[in-house]
């Protein structure tokens, strides 16, 4: 008899469950591309601490190709990040940290510094990576003009002037 004459709560309960399932389906789609830039920085990361693992246990070639792909990786973040519009806070962060991670740590534990000049140099890069990535996070970039205005001031004078001469 139910075979033959089913009750209409099932029909209900059917729709009602597929177009929650289509509902879930578009939820899962936004999810995505709010976060496909996250998870490639999040490769970008892992590659960093791969190639630190590699470097300290002395296979430097892969520890240069994984600091290879941690760019090509940092170049889609930022491209995805763009063109899907999904900027945030958090993904803003977590590139940062990547960044530091894949071409400040990672990056100078590959150079391997065997004196004290060497070791001076190597922190004195880090350290420009460093605040490099603070002044881009913080939207201070004009600080270096700032700081240099007279040098730069001087470098488009005599750029106007070549200009002058050649053109």
């Amino acid at each position: 008899m139910f075979i033959l004459n089913p009750p209409s709560s099932i029909f209900h309960d059917a729709k009602k469950l597929f177009l929650s399932e289509q509902a879930g389906r578009a939820q899962i789609q936004d999810f995505a591309c709010k976060n496909a830039a996250n998870v490639l920085s999040l490769s970008n990361l892992v590659m960093g601490l791969s190639s630190i693992l590699c470097t300290l246990n002395g296979q430097h070639l892969y520890a240069c190709w994984l600091i290879l792909f941690g760019f090509l990786l940092d170049l889609a973040d930022g491209a995805v990040a763009r063109q899907l519009n999904a900027c945030s806070a958090l993904g803003a962060k977590l590139d940062d940290f990547a960044d530091f991670t894949t071409f400040g740590i990672a990056t100078s534990l590959l150079l391997q510094a065997h004196g004290i000049l060497s070791s001076v140099f190597i922190i004195c890069y880090v350290m420009a990576v460093f605040i490099r990535l603070c002044f881009f996070s913080s939207g201070k970039n004009t600080l270096f003009i700032l700081l240099f205005k007279r040098d730069y001031c001087w470098f488009k004078k005599k750029l106007s002037r070549l200009d002058e001469i050649f053109c």
